[in-house]
């Protein structure tokens, strides 16, 4: 019998990186999974962005596969691990709820999560390093690198930016009741409510725990984010992804002239210095509502808001940070040795 001789296919070398740099991320599977109703979706339309996220990608991924989605994520990414040949990495479009969605099914697995810049603020894209604007953003995929990203859990629900009470869920839920068409009106709608709610300013009375240190506050505003706040050029994105650690924000008061001095303060870097913002860090925070004055039945829930979505959390809160927990794709640019 003749042997035939098996042509074999060329090896593919992994490509060395600069000492001290990660290399780009190997060519691979990859799912990109769109939210068919965030705001980039609803200007610019399904087709335009199906064609500009394939033919973007098809450079860097193979096979690639994009498709649009209603509903939970979740669902989506628990099927596509399940199959027979789970993708080796899955790219997220939409805003940060969405994100934040699909890292709760992707944290403490071996599949790495991409991110592209779909809805309003696009916190986390913007902390990996990606551009606000989508075509710019997908041209960066050609140099991502692989990391470990740290991620907050509040009751266990994953966040990726921030768990906030008071004025920052009742302002978004109020923004949902004015509804919107796009981005642009979803941004209009924001500022409307936030005009609206700080000309009648609401106090949370909440008990903070942080590290086994308690104290009683009543703030208009309380914010907890996935390490400290004050990124390079844009104070409103963490500093690093992989501190390790919570901060905790509070709003001593609400006023014009407190709004003005934040705004001032925000454009120069200078929040950290504002006498009307205290600022505590630890490792896990436990916050409490405790009953107003008027109703002395301690409430079951808590009004909050995580990574843009409203939502009712059982009370109380319990916040903690899960070290390096999520592997994603950042930009070269945006490594977070020494970055």
């Amino acid at each position: 019998m003749v042997k035939r001789a098996v042509k074999r296919a060329p090896v593919k070398r992994p490509v060395k990186a600069a000492k001290g740099k990660a290399a780009p991320v190997a060519a691979g599977s990859a799912l990109v999974l769109i939210n068919r109703g965030s705001g980039t979706v609803r200007t610019r339309g399904p087709d335009a962005i199906k064609t500009v996220v394939e033919e973007s990608l098809a450079r860097h991924f193979s096979p690639l596969s994009v498709r649009f989605f209603e509903g939970d994520i979740g669902a989506e990414i628990a099927r596509a691990l399940k199959s027979r040949t789970p993708p080796a990495v899955i790219i997220a479009g939409g805003g940060d709820g969405t994100l934040a969605a699909a890292a709760q099914a992707l944290v403490g697995s071996d599949t790495v999560m991409g991110a592209l810049p779909l809805g309003t603020m696009n916190l986390f894209t913007r902390s990996l390093g990606f551009s606000r604007v989508l075509d710019e953003a997908l041209a960066q995929y050609g140099e991502a690198t692989p990391d470990a990203v740290d991620v907050g859990l509040a009751n266990g629900k994953v966040f990726l930016h921030q768990v906030s009470l008071g004025l920052q869920p009742r302002m978004a839920r109020l923004r949902e009741r004015m509804g919107y068409s796009s981005r642009f009106t979803k941004m209009l709608g924001a500022a409307r409510a936030f005009l609206i709610l700080a000309a009648r300013p609401r106090m949370v009375r909440v008990r903070v725990e942080a590290d086994g240190a308690a104290r009683k506050i009543s703030t208009p505003m309380l914010a907890v984010t996935n390490n400290e706040l004050g990124g390079a050029g844009d104070p409103s994105l963490p500093a690093r992804l992989d501190q390790g650690i919570l901060a905790a924000y509070v709003l001593e008061g609400l006023s014009f002239r407190t709004l003005f001095g934040l705004a001032r303060d925000y454009l120069f870097d200078r929040v950290k210095d504002n006498p009307a913002v205290e600022t505590m860090t630890a490792r896990e925070v436990i916050l409490t509502q405790r009953p107003s004055r008027l109703l002395k039945r301690r409430r079951k829930g808590v009004l909050a808001s995580m990574d843009g979505e409203v939502m009712v959390l059982e009370n109380p809160i319990r916040v903690e940070i899960r070290p390096k927990a999520l592997k994603v794709l950042r930009a070269a640019a945006a490594r977070s040795d020494g970055m």
